[in-house]
Parts: C-alpha cells; structure tokens; sequence
C-alpha cells in the first residue's frame, strides 16, 4: 500500500481581498496573486471578484474616496462577496501615496470600517524599498505587517494567510440578513446570465429597501435599470481539460470538439509524434454544442522527460481546474495502454492536489481500431485500465477521430458529471435521448 498522503477532495481557497486608491496595482496584484496575465483589466474603481485554484480574489473600489455617495452599498456588496469573511485584507500603496499622512488615513479608514479586529489580518504592501525604510514605525504604531512587493507574492501571500484564523465580519453596522440578501442577488444574475469570461464584476445597483440607500423618487427605478445592464458584468467559464501522454490523441480529440461546434478558430496542432507536440497548455474557446460558452484546454505530457519546466506548466493548467466548473478527459489510446499509463491517475492527482477522478472521464481515442463498440470487453481484459475506469465511477466514452460526427461529441457532452444543470440549453435540445451514465455491470 503506497505511504503517500490522498490529496484532498478540493482544495483549500485563500480569500484575500486587495484595497488601494490606484486601480491598475490593484489588477496587477489580483493577476500575479492568480497566475493570470490579463483576469483583473478594470479601468474603473468597481468591485471585481476573481478565482483559481488557489485562491479567491476581491479587488475594491475606492473606499478611501471622501466624495463617495454610496459607501453604504459598496460595504454590503463587499460583504456579500467575501461572505463570511476573509483570510487577508492587503493594502496595496502607489508611489505617489506613499507619505505618512496618506498612509496612516488610508489605515485609519480600514480600521473604522472594519474594526480593530482587522489589524491581525491587514498587511500593507509598499512600492520600493525607500518607503518600507522611511515607514518602518507604522508597524509597531499599528500592529500591523509591513512588507514590500516582490515577485514571490504569491507564496508570500500564503505563508500570511496560513499565520491566521479567517477573519468574520461583526455585522455590528450592518445587519447579516442584508448581506446574505446580497449575496443570494449576485448569485441570482450570475447563473441567469449567459457566462462569458472568467471574472465576476459587481456593480452598485440599489439592494432593496433594507439598506441605508434606498431611495423611492421615481427616477431610482430607471437608474438600477440603467445600471443593471450597464454593469460589465463577466463569469467564470466551464473548463474541458485533456490529459494524457504523448502520443495518445489529446489535440485530436479537441480538434474532434471543435469541428462538432463548427468552429472558426484554429484547431490545435495535432501529429503523429513521439516526442511531445504539445509543449504548454493551450485554449480554444466554443459554444457549440454546449449552448454556452466553454473553453477547451490541450495539456502537454506533464510526466515526460523531455517537457522543460514541467512545475510551470502544470501551475498554469491548474488555474482551469475549479472544482464544479470544469472536466478532466484522461485520454488513452486504444490498444495502446502502456507501463507509463499505470497509475496514471493517482500521479495526476498528486500533481494537481485534488481528487480529479470525481470529476473525470477516461476518453478512449482510435475508436475506429475497435470492431463496433465493444470497448468493454478490451477494458475488462486490462485490470490496471479497469481500475482506472473504477476510480472514475464508470464513466468513459470512445472518440473516432476521423470521424466528422458531432453525435459522438454529443454523448461525450451527456456523460459530464452534472451535464443536465451545467449546461441547461444544451439539456433542453438533447433531453430526449439523455444517456444514462456509462456502466461496465
């Protein structure tokens, strides 16, 4: 019996919520604490959520603005964003605020906002090593971290979240019954709206008459109109991501994906090779036959000897895998289960640091080398492919890849754990001939 540790079911999220008066440091924090170049791109000081494998990010708007007419809403859909609480308040100072005065009014604000609680949990982030000298003294006159931006942000932020216990709010001048109302209204618009891309953006539309806001003119109904379809608002994206060793089919299968949708976009390079073709990930986007939008990911061989930099690439791969919002397809080729696709599964599981196999299905490529559909009988012959098929509670599907129909591509769609809620329009087009999940008894 094998001594390692099981990687935990999903992994465990760090909430940090990020203030500051620029907007373009509060993106490029938000991408770096992410991994991702371009997730944070706001040019306005509104309220922006992000999400990855690791981490949920909260950028803020301006709080620090003494002109603000809506402070009250913003503070309740902060809070029903980062609902219950936070692990990390991060303050992020620009060069041209970084006095002392500008400094201590920016942490004052926080304090009367939040509490004396947050200061177990505020750490002010600042821009060069001159202001982190010349401020030194903030530290003990706040009891507050005092640190300075590198490029191991991201680790950094880590080792200051796991010092702490999550922070929760005291709702002691807003009532919790207003937040959780919020919150269920964010969550309302996200899944009536068609998701797009991979960030949440809230905007500032009145709550209800329970906030200190509402108004009853007969203009306020106009401008919550105004807004509601004014609000860039953006969501997360399914993820299908491939798997698998060279050579097994993985861009022939996403390019099989993209021709059921009939896609404009460049296919993925796809070759017989037996040196890896695919030599970091890439993306395609489609909707079809989804009936929303999804993006496709081709992975390289994460285990090959010839993969440079293998730690980089499997970091990138893991800011698609959102447990919920996504699918793994563990390519193997039939007829061709090698020594190196034993165990296969545990070894990606380890990498990536969660159970996958719930969210999984082994996809069996060079259907047409089967004679009819009896992949069954080859599956059972294997014990170590059975075990696999096991793990993933039965669930696999044959691609041929020569073949242009879409109905394989379809039945593929049908077998994704949680298809009939995920992809609604899809349910309703296919409904009548919905598969049950695929079973070897």
């Amino acid at each position: 019996m094998s001594s390692k540790r099981s990687p935990p079911p999903y992994p465990e999220k760090l909430s940090i919520a990020v203030f500051g008066k620029r907007v373009q440091l509060k993106n490029t924090i938000g991408n770096m604490i992410l991994n991702m170049d371009s997730h944070f791109k706001s040019t306005e000081n509104v309220l922006v959520a992000g999400e990855s494998n690791t981490y949920i990010v909260i950028n803020t708007p301006d709080f620090f603005d003494e002109d603000c007419q809506k402070q009250d809403q913003q503070m309740i859909d902060f809070m029903a964003v980062s609902h219950p609480g936070l692990h990390l308040f991060l303050l992020a100072i620009d060069s041209e605020n970084t006095t002392e005065e500008k400094i201590v009014a920016q942490i004052t604000k926080l304090l009367d906002l939040f509490g004396e609680r947050i200061k177990a949990h505020l750490v002010v982030m600042l821009p060069d090593i001159e202001s982190f000298q010349s401020l030194s003294r903030l530290k003990e006159r706040f009891q507050i971290m005092l640190v300075m931006a590198n490029e191991n942000l991201v680790s950094e932020c880590r080792k200051w979240c796991q010092r702490r216990r999550p922070f929760l709010f005291d709702y002691k001048d807003y009532s919790e019954d207003v937040v959780i109302r919020r919150q269920k209204h964010f969550e309302r618009i996200t899944n009536e709206a068609s998701p797009t891309y991979e960030t949440v953006m809230m905007g500032t539309s009145p709550a209800g008459p329970s906030t200190s806001q509402h108004t009853t003119n007969a203009g306020a109904a106009q401008r919550h109109h105004k807004e509601k379809h004014n609000n860039a608002k953006t969501f997360r994206i399914f993820h299908v991501i491939l798997l698998g060793l060279t050579g097994t089919g993985k861009s022939a299968s996403a390019n099989t994906m993209l021709a059921a949708g009939k896609s404009e976009v460049e296919q993925f390079r796809s070759e017989a090779s037996s040196v890896p073709v695919t030599i970091r990930c890439e993306f395609r986007d489609i909707s079809k036959p989804f009936g929303m939008h999804v993006r496709l990911i081709d992975t390289p061989d994460f285990f090959h000897e010839e993969l440079k930099n293998p730690e980089a690439h499997l970091a990138e791969c893991k800011q698609y895998c959102v447990p919920g919002q996504c699918v793994f397809l563990l390519v193997i080729q039939v007829g061709r289960f090698t020594n190196g696709e034993q165990g296969i599964l545990e070894r990606l599981e380890e990498q990536i640091g969660w159970n996958i196999r719930d969210s999984m299905i082994l996809l069996f490529t060079h259907g047409d080398d089967l004679k009819g559909s009896q992949v069954a009988p080859y599956i059972r012959s294997n014990p170590a492919l059975q075990h696999i098929i096991d793990m993933c509670s039965s669930r696999y599907h044959v691609f041929n890849n020569k073949s242009k129909d879409p109905k394989q591509v379809i039945e593929l769609i049908k077998k994704i754990p949680n298809s009939a809620t995920l992809f609604p329009k899809f349910t309703k087009k296919y409904s009548e001939d919905m598969d049950p999940p695929c079973s070897l008894l």
